[in-house]
């Protein structure tokens, strides 16, 4: 059963496991709902459910977070959906609609399964998969994202400006003891400044500063060199009186190989004989570059 209603929107209030985050909503981000309710009104009801024992609220809402700042800064009644709703079937309610809206951010969803499960709603991520009928990995990358470090967070103006992909390359970097300290450095910089940057030149900034913290500490590691979509090419190894090249065995065919030792030697020859090399060139090449995984979005 449920009905439809028109209520004061200072007569309702979130549910406490809704999915936005509360500092990215204002006039500003809402601009354009604003220009809508205004001219055309609330096209589309938020869903709610009747309240008990709470005399300054009669509705609470477990979507709609947005337009219920709308009506608020409109002084505009609030078209509400009405069930009777368990929590966890406001839950899969919740998550459906957010599926379907393209302002909720991956790092918003993450904070609201991160938060289901430390309400005890649910008992593991296999549970909330289960019941949100997404998959287990899909939950554990959202669930690191959510996880990032708020200095990290704090260095983009705006979460939900973080794509999946970023996030999950940014908590790699911060859960690697040889990149995380240069990674909150380069985070607490970027926080500070002003004007703050775009989303996408913080995470270029965020990630070659992760590349150059791991570079510290090549002579204990393998430095794996990827092309520029990512996928590792091969790796160079460090040793004690050497320095050792290894290529994958399957990738490298008999004509790779004759040119890979070929450009190898003139590089060598030409150094030893005082030929200037450029090398600013060559680590350029050799070097890891940043992958922007949503360069096309």
């Amino acid at each position: 059963m449920h009905s439809v209603i028109m209520i004061s929107p200072f007569r309702c209030r979130m549910w406490d496991l809704h999915s936005r985050v509360e500092q990215e909503i204002s006039e500003k981000t809402c601009k354009s709902e604003i220009e809508s309710f205004a001219k055309h009104g609330q096209l589309v009801p938020v869903l709610g459910r009747k309240l008990k024992e709470d005399r300054l609220h009669d509705v609470e809402l477990v979507y709609g977070a947005r337009r219920l700042f709308v009506a608020r800064h409109l002084n505009m009644d609030l078209k509400v959906e009405l069930r009777v709703l368990s929590d966890l079937d406001a839950l899969v309610a919740m998550d459906i609609e957010n599926r379907h809206r393209k302002d909720i951010s991956p790092y918003e969803r993450g904070l609201s399964y991160l938060q289901w499960l430390r309400s005890g709603l649910f008992k593991s991520q296999d549970e909330l998969a289960r019941a949100m009928s997404i998959s287990a990995p899909q939950v554990s990358r959202l669930l690191r994202l959510a996880r990032l470090p708020s200095v990290v967070i704090d260095a983009f103006e705006s979460p939900a400006s973080i794509c999946e992909a970023w996030g999950l390359r940014l908590a790699e970097a911060v859960h690697d003891p040889h990149r995380r300290r240069a990674t909150i450095e380069s985070a607490r910089r970027l926080a500070a400044e002003s004007p703050r940057h775009e989303a996408r030149a913080v995470y270029r900034s965020l990630v070659t500063a992760a590349i150059s913290g791991r570079a510290l500490k090549r002579a204990i590691r393998d430095e794996v060199v990827r092309d520029w979509s990512g996928e590792p090419l091969f790796c160079i190894r460090q040793q004690a009186k050497s320095i050792a090249v290894l290529l994958p065995f399957e990738n490298v065919s008999a004509q790779a190989l004759t040119d890979i030792r070929a450009a190898i030697t003139d590089i060598l020859a030409r150094d030893s004989h005082g030929v200037r090399v450029d090398k600013k060139s060559l680590r350029r090449i050799n070097s890891p570059q940043p992958v922007d995984y949503c360069a096309s979005k």
